[in-house]
């Protein structure tokens, strides 16, 4: 799928639009489409018919879940960034996934008490996970559908969209990993420390190398599967 002059100038105004409406990640699909506007909405909706089985992606349809809007708000995380302190914008978790990352974050900081866990990125609806993927399609890969359907699933197929099983992108204080450098954080003692403990707290890395959904490896990514 290649895109024109005049389409990446509507994705580009549609992501300008989001962030000035302050999309977020409890923002509904009602909510999005006020934001894209009519003269956006053919080629939004011609995104949304890729079928990403024919790109690599081997995943399954996620059960559509209501939008939890008693998530717990995650700011002010702090991070380093080209030798200054950058703030992460707001996540947000389910209660459960919350006082389960409480409490690995917790065990992590007896470990390392001048580091944290930070939460990159936790639930998403579907309405904000079409942001995402747009905003990795023009601003990390040049508007590359197949680069972009490796790194980020399309809104029926992303976990992020999962209530129940809401995963944590996860990021350290060192700003790791980046749109940039993504493998980073597999070097960290952050990703080192979770393969080794993060089972215990019932999160789990749900993109490993040579991952049978066809997802790049994401050692970041840690699912919540609660027993």
């Amino acid at each position: 799928m290649r895109f024109s002059d005049s389409e990446k100038e509507q994705l580009n105004n549609v992501l300008s639009n989001a962030e000035k409406a302050s999309l977020n990640a409890l923002s509904s699909m009602e909510d999005f489409w006020k934001v894209v506007g009519t003269d956006n909405k053919d080629l939004i909706e011609k995104i949304l018919r890729i079928n990403p089985f024919d790109y690599g992606f081997r995943g399954e349809e996620i059960i559509d879940e209501p939008i939890p809007y008693d998530a717990v708000a995650i700011d002010n995380s702090q991070y380093a960034e080209a030798g200054e302190y950058a703030i992460q914008p707001n996540a947000y978790l389910p209660i459960p996934v919350f006082n389960a990352f409480s409490k690995m974050n917790q065990e992590f900081t007896k470990i390392y008490p001048s580091r944290k866990l930070l939460v990159g990125s936790g639930y998403r609806s579907p309405a904000f996970q079409i942001v995402i993927l747009i905003y990795i399609l023009v601003k990390v890969y040049d508007f590359d559908i197949q680069k972009t359907l490796k790194r980020v699933a399309m809104p029926k197929y992303s976990d992020h969209s999962l209530v129940s099983k809401t995963p944590v992108d996860i990021m350290n204080i060192d700003g790791e990993p980046t749109d940039i450098n993504p493998d980073g954080f597999k070097n960290s003692v952050e990703y080192q420390w979770l393969k080794k403990y993060a089972n215990n707290f019932w999160f789990y890395e749900a993109y490993p190398p040579n991952n049978p959904d066809g997802i790049m490896w994401e050692p970041w990514h840690w699912q919540y599967l609660p027993k």
